[in-house]
């Protein structure tokens, strides 16, 4: 929803002028630099509703600065912002745990600051300490270069003090009922999801609905038309003819509403991956793919909107990888399930995150809503990786039959490719990065960066290049995460 930078040090405003510029793409219709106490800080954020505000809430010398958004039951006329406040002033530190939704904060109270970031880590946050000490933080790590010496993305379910450092916070999600037979969980599944929409379509702030073609947007698309959205244009991209395209034609076709194609060819991807590279923030080959889709698709958006529904999350939280089916254990499946849930907030969430704001729009994930996480957390496996038989394995089997009903068929039995796969972006990447470098570059002695990574391939030699170019500091390098755990 925004981006917030600050600098814990007196008569900072210039400075953190500069940083927030270097973010305005995360928000460009309000900006606000305060000077409270001993912070300097700004935030700048799109308009998007009254009820949300615009990320900044100050009361008797205490300053919240947020981006994000938060669905906590609250009396009339109580932004975002405000929300946080108040619980803050109930719970102290541990505030975040109280929160439903998405974010990453920061407040200041009494000359100390106070840092946190959502339970899955979909909002970004960045401190780091200048040479003499002082403390920085923003929500992208390009408003950081230059500014610091050591430089930390703070994690997930985690709050950072001024005064006294890192610490965890214990999430304290809603009850939710989890049935003990799969029919009802099923229900339980439908009624769930369906209200995570709802919440997310109740301020009229959705303009848009990304359509990949897949299970997860179409669920989220067929949810939408059947709570009455069905005004809402769906956006979709990918090459000619790609897999992605044609099963998104089916939804579109099968609800009745405005779709928008944004067809792209192998010369308009060759143009965007160095802006790809540097709006990412990172050099891995999975997530650069992936936003190179995402930029396309958040660039049409913002013919419509400056907010979207997306439906990332499904895959994490519902067993939608497949290398989760090679795995001989339920007890395996679930530790690789956490463990990518675990990675997602510097992989498949940073990858959303900077491609959606890097063009202006705010998106809204229903699939990473408080009450859906607490039960898709506490779903048996085996519901959702499904033993059909004969060896076949169906991944996000009980999120198919909850929203059986309304899928076209087609969809309900489409197998999962990944974004960047289904739109026929994969496919060209090695062949592009053929042509914008030596592919005998790749050495064993150039696989292995100085952070310790090991580039898979030409492409990602290339991506990585490009990224030091804007990023040459080591401390830049080692924030980088790996989507894939085998690579």
């Amino acid at each position: 929803m925004a981006a917030i930078a600050g600098i814990l040090k007196q008569q900072q405003q210039e400075s953190v002028e500069q940083m927030i510029q270097s973010l305005r793409h995360r928000g460009e219709d309000q900006c606000e630099i305060r000077q409270v106490g001993d912070l300097s800080a700004g935030v700048c954020s799109p308009s998007l509703s009254a009820e949300r505000g615009n990320g900044l809430a100050e009361k008797d010398g205490t300053v919240v600065l947020l981006d994000g958004e938060i669905y906590n039951a609250r009396p009339e006329g109580q932004s975002d912002a405000d929300v946080i406040l108040d619980l803050y002033r109930q719970h102290g530190r541990t505030f975040a745990g109280h929160l439903h939704g998405v974010f990453a904060c920061a407040i200041y109270d009494n000359g100390e600051l106070l840092l946190a970031r959502d339970a899955v880590g979909v909002r970004p946050l960045y401190w780091g300490l200048a040479a003499d000490g002082t403390l920085c933080f923003a929500s992208e790590v390009k408003a950081l270069v230059g500014r610091v010496e050591s430089v930390h993305d703070l994690l997930p379910a985690t709050s950072y003090s001024s005064r006294s450092g890192l610490a965890g916070y214990v999430v304290h999600y809603p009850d939710v009922t989890i049935p003990a037979e799969f029919e009802p969980a099923v229900a339980e599944v439908r009624k769930t999801m369906t209200a995570a929409v709802q919440r997310r379509l109740d301020d009229g702030a959705v303009g848009a609905c990304l359509l990949s073609g897949g299970l997860d947007s179409s669920i989220i698309a067929c949810v939408a038309a059947e709570r009455g959205a069905t005004d809402l244009p769906l956006i979709t991209v990918g090459m000619d003819g790609a897999s992605d395209v044609e099963n998104a034609k089916i939804v579109a076709e099968h609800l009745g509403m405005e779709h928008h194609i944004h067809s792209y060819e192998p010369a308009d991807i060759a143009e965007l991956v160095p802006r790809a590279v540097r709006t990412l923030e990172s050099f891995d080959e999975d997530c650069v793919s992936g936003t190179i889709s995402n930029l396309f698709a958040s660039g049409k958006a913002r013919e419509f909107t400056n907010c979207i529904l997306s439906g990332e999350g499904g895959d994490e939280l519902f067993g939608g990888y497949h290398l989760l089916k090679d795995l001989p254990t339920e007890a395996g499946r679930l530790k690789m399930m956490h463990r990518l849930v675990e990675v997602a907030y510097n992989t498949a969430l940073q990858r959303l995150d900077r491609a959606m704001m890097g063009n202006g729009i705010t998106y809204r994930t229903p699939f990473i809503d408080t009450n859906v996480i607490a039960l898709a957390l506490q779903l048996p496996i085996r519901w959702k990786i499904h033993d059909s038989g004969q060896g076949k394995w169906i991944e996000k089997h009980i999120l198919r039959e909850a929203f059986k009903d309304i899928l076209p068929d087609a969809i309900y039995r489409r197998v999962k490719l990944r974004f960047a796969a289904g739109t026929g972006t994969d496919d060209l990447m090695d062949q592009l990065a053929g042509e914008a470098m030596d592919v005998a570059e790749l050495t064993e002695e150039t696989r292995n960066t100085p952070g310790g990574y090991r580039l898979n391939s030409p492409k990602e030699l290339w991506y990585y290049n490009i990224f030091k170019a804007d990023f040459p500091d080591l401390q830049f390098e080692k924030l980088v995460g790996r989507w894939d755990p085998g690579k």
